[in-house]
């Protein structure tokens, strides 16, 4: 597949969402970078009831007080070469 470049991105927007909708990759090359467009579905956008469950556990442990708590950057520095 080719990437489009940004200009021809640009004239063909609702062509290249279309695309996209069907789930083709469309590339679009800036630059010497190339990126893609994908359509990506809601269930990609809301949490699961296991990441919502993770997600209170992490809260509640560290209201427990179960975490590093850092406040300068020295301290964050200092935390991140300790592991």
């Amino acid at each position: 597949m080719e990437a489009l470049s940004v200009t021809d991105y640009r004239k063909n927007l609702a062509a290249s969402f279309a695309r996209a909708d069907k789930g083709e990759r469309v590339l679009i090359r800036r630059k010497n970078n190339i990126y893609a467009l994908v359509s990506v579905g809601r269930e990609d956008l809301m949490l699961t009831p296991d990441l919502q469950r993770r997600i209170d556990e992490a809260e509640k442990e560290c209201r427990e007080g179960h975490c590093v708590t850092c406040r300068t950057k020295e301290e964050i520095e200092s935390y991140l070469e300790s592991l």
